[in-house]
């Protein structure tokens, strides 16, 4: 028997389980027979056993090169590395879906068997949801994307395309991956409340026995998308890490869910208050992680990392979309009067208020993003045009009045995300300052001045400082060579950047003294040095602290967004030998050199970043790279020199090697390893989080 046929009845098993295991979950649950409930929990570890053997019946097929696999031909070679053969399974569309099955079933298996004993009620529901998400996709691997096609021909092709080069780089190896396991988890949470939803029993025990699936998920969504930042900058060629990109937003819209989550749920466990709006939120998480599917796999949007087109899924993950936002209403509706909370607001100085607004923005951001991603394939239907151009136009005149009337498809650069954008990130960075310095329930005002004149004294001294040492006007020839916007030649940095320095320093200040003070309890009751009474602190409170952490990488990473105000950037064409001024730094063309490998061939320009007193800082090889399997498709290989002040950035856009003419993308981007810097910073204090003990009820994040 082939490995085509053999994976296809697993296929053909898996969904035919999945229908069995809903079945028993729903009949349980209707007649309370622990034995066909207990059927359907070891349904759902059955059907992990399948889905793994099957996964591992795709790799075997890359491994061994069996190109009579259609999907196998179309994205392994016999030249690429094992590290890529292994990863090609989920590089493509048909194999993304199974290993979304795969990780959707273990994460099932995990779930339910570590919470079969303690929520015997809303087992065989929280069992019936996830077998019937996990037969949806199996149908889809079934019916549209089996991933075990063979081709038909009596001669199947004997060597496979290979994958996309610009997938053969190391990040690639672990950015999808970490994307699958931050979206897929959040099925669980998802599961559990319905569960909770269907049975009525919608106090906090379901949300503390979700809470660290979500934390799960908002840790590998963050990953995912760091990593997916640092492939863009140094794959891409163009200077930047985050263009606002449907695929990039594909992960940003859970991850905005995931955080207002992890902090509405504290105002449920500490005051009982929000429990309509924590199950909304868990609710629009996992909606978004299918939206993000929908985005990447069906085509409606144009993308360099999307997936191909499929108007098949696209039709399948919208009528999943309208089911998960119909039942969840009606279930909702249903359930309102059990819902209601036992206080109520007391003061706008309250940290129950200030989580509050972090959650309206952390929500209306992430719905703002899911429209406008989505709004250039509207504006291709002639009817939606008709009613925007009608309807619409006048309410967003009252905005906007200089938004046009709609005549074909529209495109929406990253310029439209950051100018609406930018205002709420600097809110929400403000509002992260703000939560630990206000009180439960109400605030007085002398405890208001004296817990804010820290923080907004440090705030104004950063601000200044940045200020200072930044000059707030330079030449228009440092920014791209064009001086657009500029006056008399000069161009006015924006004042963006200097509010969030100052809005860095004080949420930074913020942390110190809450930091401060619990250590100063502790060595007050202890004797204990300053280290051991820091870790003491966190590892009593690990939630509260260990979210002081991830504000003080968000802090970090916000001063590397600040950074990128003062961008500058070159685009100009050098010979070899020829010098250029990069704001504070020269850089010199010392060279082409060509050269291949087994896999490539490849030309790479040397170039020396000099000081301003013509001394060597480092050297810079950016480089094209044709791949023999796919000559058509040339990598750019940026090279960078790294600094605390910022990366000194160099690609090629185009080479002559007969002249050594050399077109290059130059750049300076300050700040912007503390972007990656922050990001391992949050990464700690998410990891010291999801250990939380249960009696450690009260934190930040």
């Amino acid at each position: 028997m082939t490995i085509s046929t053999l994976g296809t009845i697993a296929i053909l098993v898996l969904f035919l389980l999945t229908l069995a295991t809903a079945a028993l979950a729903i009949l349980g649950a209707a007649r309370k027979s622990e034995r066909l409930v207990e059927g359907a929990v070891q349904g759902i570890h059955g059907i992990f056993g399948v889905a793994l053997f099957a996964s591992m019946l795709l790799e075997y097929a890359f491994l061994a090169g069996d190109y009579s696999i259609q999907y196998v031909q179309q994205n392994g070679h016999p030249g690429m590395p094992v590290f890529y053969k292994i990863t090609a399974f989920w590089g493509s569309l048909d194999g993304s879906l199974l290993f979304w099955v795969l990780l959707l079933s273990l994460f099932s298996s995990l779930a339910i068997r570590a919470n079969r004993q303690r929520h015997r009620v809303l087992i065989p529901h929280a069992v019936a949801t996830l077998a019937i998400v996990l037969g949806f996709f199996a149908a889809l691997l079934l019916y549209l994307k089996n991933p075990f096609s063979p081709y038909l021909l009596s001669s199947a092709p004997v060597q496979g395309k290979g994958m996309n080069p610009l997938l053969q780089n190391p990040y690639m190896i672990f950015h999808p991956p970490s994307l699958y396991l931050g979206m897929v988890s959040m099925a669980v949470p998802f599961a559990f409340a319905m569960a909770a939803l269907v049975t009525g029993q919608v106090d906090s025990s379901w949300q503390r026995s979700v809470r660290r699936w979500v934390l799960f998920s908002w840790l590998f969504l963050s990953i995912g998308l760091v990593l997916g930042g640092l492939w863009a900058y140094e794959e891409l060629g163009w200077g930047g890490y985050w263009a606002w990109d449907p695929v990039e937003n594909a992960g940003l819209l859970p991850w905005l869910m995931c955080t207002a989550f992890l902090h509405s749920a504290m105002v449920q466990e500490r005051r009982g208050m929000l429990k309509v709006w924590n199950l909304v939120l868990v609710i629009s998480s996992f909606f978004m992680t299918i939206y993000g599917t929908y985005l990447t796999r069906s085509g409606v949007v144009q993308s360099v990392h999307a997936f191909g087109e499929s108007p098949e899924l696209a039709w399948a993950f919208g009528g999943l979309m309208i089911t998960i936002v119909l039942v969840s209403a009606v279930l909702l509706i249903w359930r309102w009067p059990l819902l209601r909370s036992r206080n109520e607001l007391e003061s706008v100085l309250s940290r129950e208020f200030a989580f509050l607004l972090n959650n309206w923005l952390f929500f209306g951001a992430s719905v703002f993003v899911a429209i406008v991603v989505i709004f250039p394939t509207l504006t291709d239907m002639p009817g939606f045009r008709n009613f925007y151009n009608n309807v619409m136009l006048p309410v967003v005149h009252v905005v906007n009045s200089d938004a046009p009337a709609l005549v074909g498809r529209i495109t929406i650069g990253p310029s439209f995300y950051n100018h609406y954008m930018s205002p709420i990130g600097l809110a929400l960075l403000f509002l992260t300052g703000v939560g630990p310095l206000v009180a439960w329930r109400k605030t007085s005002g002398n405890a208001l001045i004296k817990q804010f004149l820290g923080p907004l004294g440090f705030g104004v001294l950063s601000m200044s400082a940045a200020a200072i040492l930044v000059p707030l006007v330079r030449s228009g020839e440092d920014v791209a060579g064009v001086c657009e916007g500029c006056v008399g030649g000069m161009e006015f940095v924006s004042v963006k950047g200097l509010l969030c320095f100052g809005l860095c320093g004080f949420t930074f200040w913020t942390i110190v003294q809450e930091y401060y003070r619990g250590v100063r309890v502790r060595r007050k009751h202890r004797k204990q040095s300053v280290l051991d009474a820091l870790i003491g602190l966190i590892l009593k409170a690990r939630r509260r602290y260990g979210g002081y952490i991830v504000h003080l990488g968000v802090v970090l990473m916000f001063l590397g967004f600040a950074g990128n105000s003062y961008k500058l950037e070159k685009k100009l064409v050098m010979y070899p030998g020829e010098v250029v001024e990069l704001g504070d730094h020269q850089i010199r063309h010392d060279g082409i050199l060509a050269t291949q490998d087994w896999q490539k061939d490849m030309l790479t320009v040397h170039m020396s970043v000099l000081d301003e007193n013509g001394e060597l800082l480092a050297e810079l090889e950016p480089a094209k790279w044709w791949y023999y399997q796919l000559k058509d498709q040339p990598t750019t290989e940026a090279s960078r020199y790294i600094a605390p002040e910022g990366d000194v950035y160099a690609s090629i856009a185009d080479v002559q090697l007969s002249d050594g003419w050399t077109r290059l993308n130059l750049y300076f981007n300050p700040l912007v390893n503390w972007v990656w810097l922050g990001f391992a910073v949050m990464l700690a204090g998410g990891v010291i989080c999801i250990g939380t003990r249960k009696e450690d009820a009260e934190g930040v994040a």
